[in-house]
């Protein structure tokens, strides 16, 4: 009777116990959850300022090099230009060669090429023979 009675008083106890523990425990885990979500959210939302941070600072760096392409130190825009500079030399002493070679091929007088009237102005031929083009510079003075 002891145990029953032990046993009748421990369920009632439960029974009323329960309900002060199940609803705290139930805000609890509610509120938990809540608290993940908006975890997961804001992570999301970071994650996404974090991507647009890194194409706008991408698109930065490529803006700052075309920037500094632009505005380029004395130094290197010297350096550029006397290699411009060597260029052209060059290909003027590569077109002396050139005229050089084709003077002394028989049959060309030594007149230059030059792009005749055609209407695609690619055909080139040698000058029509004029006594302009056939004076010296000696006769000319």
């Amino acid at each position: 009777m002891i145990l029953a009675n032990l046993l009748e008083s421990a369920g009632t106890l439960l029974a009323v116990l329960t309900p002060l523990v199940a609803v705290p425990l139930t805000v609890i885990t509610f509120y938990l959850r809540s608290l993940r979500e908006h975890q997961l959210t804001w992570h999301s939302d970071l994650l996404r300022r974090i991507e647009a941070a890194e194409t706008v600072t991408s698109e930065l760096r490529e803006r700052l090099s075309d920037f500094e392409r632009d505005y380029t130190s004395k130094e290197e825009w010297l350096r550029e230009s006397l290699g411009a500079r060597r260029k052209i030399e060059q290909l003027k002493e590569a077109t002396i060669r050139i005229e050089t070679a084709m003077s002394s091929v028989p049959g060309h007088c030594g007149r230059p090429p030059y792009v005749t009237g055609q209407a695609d102005r690619r055909t080139v031929g040698t000058a029509p023979a004029t006594d302009a083009n056939t004076d010296s510079q000696e006769d000319r003075q």
